[in-house]
């Protein structure tokens, strides 16, 4: 396989969010490696397979249906096939009359076309209050209680 460019790396990403905006935990999760490191406000010590981050968003997407991801600037560093993405989004779950808009910064890094590393930096405080509130003492994610 050749080496990927910036313009291959920015349609896999758009390819992702478009699933992620989907609610497509099974898509969503197919951009990324087996082995990997998942992290956002409610899994602060990350997600490491592809198994357990499908299992995490089902459970996200059934909890926050509505999914609008945008990105607003695609920022590339030094080492190849690493980046950090600028976004807006919104979330929200209509049956409960709840949805969280912000913005943040995801620093991601590839292995080959695959997702290996996401960290998720958002300034919705309230999301993890809300999800919480929303799982009512499901496990979000084992550990997190």
């Amino acid at each position: 396989m050749s080496e990927l460019e910036i313009g291959d790396y920015r349609a896999i990403l758009e390819q992702c969010v478009a699933a992620w905006n989907r609610s497509d935990a099974e898509g969503t999760a197919s951009f990324y490696t087996d082995e990997m490191d998942y992290r956002d406000p409610n899994v602060p010590d990350g997600i490491h397979t592809r198994a357990d981050f499908t299992k995490y968003l089902r459970l996200l997407f059934r909890l926050w249906p509505v999914q609008e991801w945008h990105e607003d600037e695609l920022l590339e560093h030094a080492e190849k096939g690493c980046f950090t993405v600028c976004y807006r989004f919104r979330f929200a779950n209509p049956r409960r009359s709840q949805s969280i808009q912000g913005h943040g910064i995801d620093r991601i890094e590839f292995r080959g076309s695959s997702i290996r590393r996401n960290w998720v930096y958002l300034n919705a405080d309230a999301w993890r209050r809300w999800i919480k509130l929303e799982s009512s003492g499901m496990q979000i994610y084992p550990g997190t209680g």
